[in-house]
């Protein structure tokens, strides 16, 4: 057992934080010795890992700490150092990757609060399907450890009204999300960006995937549509 942000976490072995090797879980790793399938799925969560992480080394950390200090005073967030101060409290948390410039916006309105969801995050293993699900856009947050997590801020709930409407809960996050520049964001589900902050927020996610893949979801449609046979004009 490790203690991080005051809470016990399982210590697995070389799992603390998010490499290469541990990206991908053994027994897919395994499956792919004996699936030609399988093994070309995991080409392509591996590329899709490693350009990435190319492309969180070539992210300013003092952008990004600016970016991270104006959101966090803008929105009345503050940090805490330890997740028992928060036990049984609902409200919206960020997870920051100092290490990556990255962050990660959340939600806890069920269950036992900000200090029960966090580690969740922590404790998730992703499949291999589940790795190969998203084409584009950035890596899961359950992807990464325990120990990529180097600092945590929370807006609290103490009214105690975030439990009665989770939707309402879910678009707040989203208009949060919205925010936070997609570059050191890794929220990248666009199913709560409120409208008026849609059609920006998908242009940004375009444009980082050109710059991280070379190609988006955009640009990989109008290839399918050329190769497409063409029927004879008349």
């Amino acid at each position: 057992m490790i203690t991080h942000f005051g809470v016990n976490i399982r210590n697995r072995e070389g799992e603390l934080k998010l490499t290469g090797d541990n990206y991908v879980r053994k027994i897919d790793k395994d499956d792919a010795i004996f699936s030609e399938k399988v093994k070309l799925k995991l080409d392509r969560v591996m590329a899709r890992f490693n350009l990435n992480m190319d492309d969180f080394k070539s992210l300013s950390k003092d952008k990004f700490n600016e970016e991270l200090d104006r959101f966090v005073s803008s929105n009345k967030f503050y940090e805490i150092k330890d997740l028992n101060s928060v036990a049984g409290i609902y409200g919206h948390y960020i997870m920051v990757l100092d290490e990556y410039c990255q962050v990660y916006i959340g939600t806890a309105s069920r269950n036992e609060g900000i200090k029960a969801r966090i580690p969740q995050h922590w404790r998730d293993r992703l499949s291999l399907s589940r790795l190969d699900r998203g084409e584009y856009g950035s890596l899961h947050i359950d992807s990464f450890r325990v120990k990529d997590t180097t600092r945590i801020f929370v807006w609290r709930d103490d009214e105690c009204t975030f439990f009665e409407d989770y939707t309402f809960n879910e678009l707040h996050e989203g208009k949060l999300v919205a925010q936070f520049p997609i570059d050191y964001c890794l929220n990248s589900v666009m199913n709560n960006i409120p409208k008026e902050f849609f059609h920006q927020r998908m242009r940004d996610r375009d444009l980082r995937d050109l710059r991280v893949y070379g190609k988006n979801w955009r640009t990989e449609r109008l290839a399918k549509n050329d190769q497409k046979p063409r029927g004879n004009k008349i």
